[in-house]
Protein backbone atom coordinates (compact mmCIF):
# COMPACT_ATOMS: atom_id res chain seq x y z
CA UNK A 1 0.00 0.00 0.00
CA UNK A 2 1.48 3.29 -1.06
CA UNK A 3 0.85 6.49 0.81
CA UNK A 4 1.58 10.07 0.05
CA UNK A 5 4.36 11.40 2.24
CA UNK A 6 4.19 14.94 3.52
CA UNK A 7 7.33 17.01 3.95
CA UNK A 8 7.03 16.62 7.74
CA UNK A 9 6.63 12.81 7.57
CA UNK A 10 9.94 11.10 8.32
CA UNK A 11 8.83 7.54 8.91
CA UNK A 12 10.06 4.84 6.56
CA UNK A 13 7.34 2.30 7.46
CA UNK A 14 3.58 2.42 7.83
CA UNK A 15 2.27 2.22 11.38
CA UNK A 16 -0.19 -0.45 12.46
CA UNK A 17 -2.73 0.63 15.11
CA UNK A 18 -2.42 -2.45 17.30
CA UNK A 19 -2.33 -2.92 21.08
CA UNK A 20 0.42 -5.22 22.31
CA UNK A 21 1.51 -5.65 25.93
CA UNK A 22 5.23 -5.29 26.65
CA UNK A 23 7.54 -5.59 29.61
CA UNK A 24 10.03 -2.71 29.47
CA UNK A 25 13.47 -3.18 31.03
CA UNK A 26 16.18 -0.59 31.37
CA UNK A 27 18.03 1.75 33.69
CA UNK A 28 16.74 5.10 34.90
CA UNK A 29 18.82 8.29 34.96
CA UNK A 30 20.27 7.21 38.36
CA UNK A 31 21.47 3.90 36.87
CA UNK A 32 18.90 1.81 38.74
CA UNK A 33 17.34 -1.09 36.83
CA UNK A 34 13.58 -1.07 36.33
CA UNK A 35 10.88 -3.35 34.99
CA UNK A 36 7.67 -1.71 33.78
CA UNK A 37 4.52 -3.02 32.12
CA UNK A 38 3.43 -0.99 29.09
CA UNK A 39 1.16 -1.17 26.05
CA UNK A 40 2.04 -0.47 22.45
CA UNK A 41 -0.46 1.84 20.75
CA UNK A 42 0.96 1.47 17.27
CA UNK A 43 3.82 -0.43 15.73
CA UNK A 44 5.93 -0.31 12.59
CA UNK A 45 9.02 -2.12 11.39
CA UNK A 46 11.12 0.78 12.68
CA UNK A 47 9.62 1.50 16.07
CA UNK A 48 6.67 1.67 18.39
CA UNK A 49 4.54 4.19 20.30
CA UNK A 50 4.32 2.92 23.86
CA UNK A 51 2.08 4.03 26.74
CA UNK A 52 3.75 3.65 30.14
CA UNK A 53 3.56 5.14 33.62
CA UNK A 54 7.31 5.88 33.71
CA UNK A 55 9.02 8.92 32.25
CA UNK A 56 12.16 8.03 30.30
CA UNK A 57 14.68 10.51 28.98
CA UNK A 58 15.24 10.62 25.21
CA UNK A 59 18.32 8.57 24.39
CA UNK A 60 17.55 5.92 27.01
CA UNK A 61 18.17 2.42 25.70
CA UNK A 62 15.64 -0.21 26.73
CA UNK A 63 14.61 -3.75 25.94
CA UNK A 64 11.03 -4.76 25.24
CA UNK A 65 9.76 -8.24 25.95
CA UNK A 66 6.48 -9.50 24.55
CA UNK A 67 4.82 -11.74 27.15
CA UNK A 68 4.15 -15.20 25.74
CA UNK A 69 1.79 -17.37 27.78
CA UNK A 70 1.12 -21.11 27.70
CA UNK A 71 3.64 -21.76 24.95
CA UNK A 72 7.28 -22.68 25.12
CA UNK A 73 9.04 -19.87 23.21
CA UNK A 74 11.61 -22.33 21.89
CA UNK A 75 8.85 -24.14 19.98
CA UNK A 76 7.65 -21.04 18.15
CA UNK A 77 9.22 -20.75 14.70
CA UNK A 78 11.11 -17.48 14.22
CA UNK A 79 9.26 -15.81 17.05
CA UNK A 80 10.45 -12.43 18.23
CA UNK A 81 9.91 -11.83 21.90
CA UNK A 82 12.80 -9.51 22.80
CA UNK A 83 13.43 -6.18 21.07
CA UNK A 84 15.98 -3.46 21.76
CA UNK A 85 15.05 0.19 21.30
CA UNK A 86 16.04 3.76 22.03
CA UNK A 87 13.66 6.41 23.38
CA UNK A 88 13.31 9.23 20.84
CA UNK A 89 10.69 11.23 22.74
CA UNK A 90 8.59 11.07 25.88
CA UNK A 91 5.44 13.17 26.25
CA UNK A 92 2.92 13.33 29.09
CA UNK A 93 -0.66 12.29 28.27
CA UNK A 94 -3.05 12.29 31.25
CA UNK A 95 -1.74 9.66 33.70
CA UNK A 96 0.61 8.05 31.13
CA UNK A 97 3.73 8.91 29.21
CA UNK A 98 3.86 8.25 25.49
CA UNK A 99 7.25 6.95 24.40
CA UNK A 100 8.29 7.17 20.78
CA UNK A 101 10.82 4.36 20.37
CA UNK A 102 13.12 3.39 17.53
CA UNK A 103 14.18 -0.25 17.24
CA UNK A 104 17.91 -0.92 17.02
CA UNK A 105 17.16 -3.18 14.05
CA UNK A 106 14.03 -2.97 11.87
CA UNK A 107 11.47 -5.77 12.15
CA UNK A 108 11.88 -7.23 8.70
CA UNK A 109 12.29 -10.67 7.26
CA UNK A 110 15.36 -11.54 5.23
CA UNK A 111 13.27 -11.55 2.03
CA UNK A 112 10.26 -9.32 1.39
CA UNK A 113 6.95 -11.22 1.10
CA UNK A 114 6.62 -10.31 -2.59
CA UNK A 115 10.01 -11.88 -3.37
CA UNK A 116 9.13 -15.02 -1.40
CA UNK A 117 5.83 -15.33 -3.30
CA UNK A 118 7.59 -14.93 -6.65
CA UNK A 119 10.23 -17.51 -5.66
CA UNK A 120 7.52 -20.01 -4.72
CA UNK A 121 5.67 -19.35 -7.98
CA UNK A 122 8.72 -20.26 -10.06
CA UNK A 123 9.61 -23.24 -7.87
CA UNK A 124 12.76 -21.81 -6.30
CA UNK A 125 11.35 -21.96 -2.78
CA UNK A 126 9.48 -25.06 -1.68
CA UNK A 127 8.99 -24.60 2.05
CA UNK A 128 8.42 -21.61 4.33
CA UNK A 129 11.54 -20.27 5.97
Amino acid sequence: MRRSVSVAERRSWDRLPISIPFFVRGRNSDGEEFLEFATALNLSAGGVLLATRRYLDPGTEISLEIPVALVNKAQLPRSISLLHATVLRCTADRQYFLLGLQFHEPLRTSAPAVEVSKARAVGKLTSPE
